[in-house]
């Protein structure tokens, strides 16, 4: 089934033109950077140009931060950064929803036939799921990238985003039948060794794209008192040690390395090891009380692609 017509994207004719024009890009570099065909790149350049955005200078729609993006992308040698409007008086949920549309909006412009598309878990990335429309693309692959966390009812369920996804995508899943964390070395090699679960784990290294939460110590409901899934013991280890977050459950610390936890050794999914292998791997997080997480995520390299809102970045760039 082909694809629909693509709509006016207008942050994405900005970001292209300013690329090009002001920052030396060539077309090829371009449409490596942002998952385009070199033909597309050279067409929306033309379009940009009909749409009045590229005159003698680059002329930057309402609501878009170019400059804000680019000062990330360049200091932290950045594929891509992606910014929502933020101001002081927007509630958290609201800017999540921002976040996830702009996600949603990600994922069907770079998602193309054969992909396997990589999923972790978060309200963020379940917001990214609400805000996807159906968009059937052939022969791709949806993959559940960490087991389940929380109760499988809850909607920020690792496997309840994958299946969402592939459902308005049309695509194949491959779901990780198997809980996040598990309560001993012992029983996660036992499901490690599911036909079923290798199966999910094997995809890992076939991914072109990874997209994944970005958690703060303070706000992660796995560390909730309670929260069953970990004892307490093994809490207070995690708020002792220098971490400052996680991604899939995996704890790192100011400079996005990984903290050395019991937890390390009872986690069932993508690896931090396995995310550097990964093409590209998108962070989708945002809010103020994040952006000492995620300046450690990006100083580690651990994504490469933001999808975030321009307050935090802000934040981020004042980080030391």
């Amino acid at each position: 089934m082909p694809r629909p017509k693509d709509p006016i994207n207008l942050r994405l004719l900005s970001k292209i033109s300013s690329m090009y024009y002001e920052q030396d890009f060539n077309q090829q570099e371009i449409a490596d950077r942002l998952h385009l065909s070199r033909p597309k790149v050279s067409r929306m350049l033309d379009q940009a140009r009909k749409q009045g955005i590229v005159q003698i200078s680059i002329v930057t729609p309402n609501g878009n931060f170019v400059e804000l993006e680019h000062a990330l992308e360049k200091k932290f040698g950045m594929k891509e950064v992606i910014l929502v409007e933020s101001d002081e008086g927007m509630s958290a949920s609201m800017i999540k929803r921002q976040i996830g549309s702009a996600a949603a909006n990600y994922l069907v412009r770079t998602a193309h036939e054969g992909d396997v598309i990589g999923v972790t878990w978060g309200t963020t990335l379940q917001a990214m799921a609400d805000s996807l429309q159906p968009t059937p693309i052939d022969d791709l692959h949806i993959v559940q990238a960490l087991g389940g966390v929380g109760p499988p009812e809850a909607k920020a369920h690792a496997a309840d985003i994958s299946r969402r996804l592939s459902q308005l995508m049309q695509a194949k899943l491959t779901l990780l039948p198997a809980p996040g964390i598990v309560g001993s070395v012992e029983a996660k090699d036992v499901l490690m060794a599911d036909g079923s679960v290798k199966n999910a784990l094997e995809l890992i290294s076939k991914m072109n794209t990874l997209f994944v939460g970005i958690g703060a110590l303070e706000t992660n409901p796995v560390l909730h008192k309670d929260n069953e899934e970990i004892p307490d013991k093994l809490r207070r280890e995690i708020f002792e040690s220098k971490a400052i977050g996680d991604i899939a459950l995996r704890f790192f610390d100011s400079n996005g390395k990984e903290v050395d936890t019991t937890l390390k050794d009872l986690v069932i999914g993508v690896s931090p090891e396995e995310m550097m292998q990964i093409d590209t791997v998108v962070g989708i997080a945002g809010g103020v009380e994040k952006a000492e997480v995620i300046h450690g995520a990006l100083t580690g390299k651990n994504i490469n692609v933001l999808i975030s809102d321009s307050m935090t970045a802000e934040k981020i760039l004042e980080v030391e």
